[in-house]
């Protein structure tokens, strides 16, 4: 377990997580900043990802191994196939931050033109870390949770469902403490998806 004085360094020399929307087409605003998709305008996540993250299992060995590709290549289409569908929002979070989240992430992240693949972890960035808590592990805020999880979930701990698990990870050069973090990872009605820095939504 990484001590608290080694992850208050770690936490602030991370880059924001929302750099991936160079991957994903971070925007899906138009020219007047108020384009976004609904769930209802775009496939199932479960059934446009399922084929793409066959080699993923749902467990942590799953979670491992595709933390590991996206470090490595980054595809584009494994990256896309992390896209939450509206009923993972309300699978993950309470009804009213469920809409909130979907319209934060669509609105900021997730757009509708892919990027090139470029890998997750910068160059040198070979060791990867992970870590892992329950939801209901992250609303009773315990210290396994403190101590490897980013400060901002406590602001949305109450906005969580219990049952199911979150994972988070970075990409560190052999020795070094720092590096690449990311969060959010969850294994949700069969599939992988991405949900970043969830107290990100408060602030709209």
């Amino acid at each position: 377990m990484r001590s608290s004085s080694s992850w208050r360094r770690w936490r602030l020399s991370v880059g924001s997580v929302f750099g991936i929307a160079l991957l994903v087409s971070c925007s899906a605003a138009g020219k007047d900043g108020d384009a976004e998709t609904s769930g209802k305008d775009r496939p199932s996540a479960s059934r446009s990802s399922s084929r793409v993250q066959d080699p993923y299992p749902g467990d942590e060995k799953g979670a491992r191994a595709l933390m590991e590709e996206l470090g490595e290549s980054g595809g584009t289409g494994l990256v896309r196939s992390l896209r939450p569908a509206a009923a993972d929002y309300h699978a993950l979070f309470q009804p009213d931050f469920a809409r909130q989240a979907e319209a934060f992430y669509e609105g900021s992240l997730w757009g509708n033109s892919p990027q090139p693949p470029r890998p997750w972890a910068k160059y040198g960035q070979t060791e990867m870390r992970m870590w892992k808590a329950t939801t209901d592990d992250i609303r009773a805020w315990t210290p396994v949770v403190r101590a490897n999880f980013p400060g901002g979930y406590a602001q949305v701990k109450d906005r969580f469902k219990a049952g199911l698990t979150v994972y988070t990870w970075d990409y560190t050069k052999p020795g070094d403490e720092r590096g690449m973090a990311y969060n959010g990872l969850v294994y949700v009605n069969g599939h992988w998806a991405f949900f970043p820095k969830p107290w990100y939504v408060l602030r709209g």
